[in-house]
């Protein structure tokens, strides 16, 4: 089983959240109030920092329409 707090994977999908992010020409503190979320929780999954809820990944994909 995988562990949760793989570093790697936290920091590939943060990583594909800035690029989504930037490919529709959004700064964080945009999509933060887009999603309802605070500006430093999208720095910090962006980052790799924190393993995020479902229900933030929703908010976040509403908020970029996917």
């Amino acid at each position: 089983m995988a562990d949760i707090r793989d570093t790697r994977l936290l920091r590939r999908f943060g990583s594909h959240l800035r690029e989504l992010r930037l490919s529709q020409n959004l700064t964080i503190e945009q999509l933060a109030n887009k999603a309802d979320i605070e500006i430093s929780q999208i720095y910090r999954i962006e980052s790799g920092k924190i393993n995020t809820t479902i229900s933030t990944l929703n908010a976040l994909a509403a908020a970029l329409k996917l």
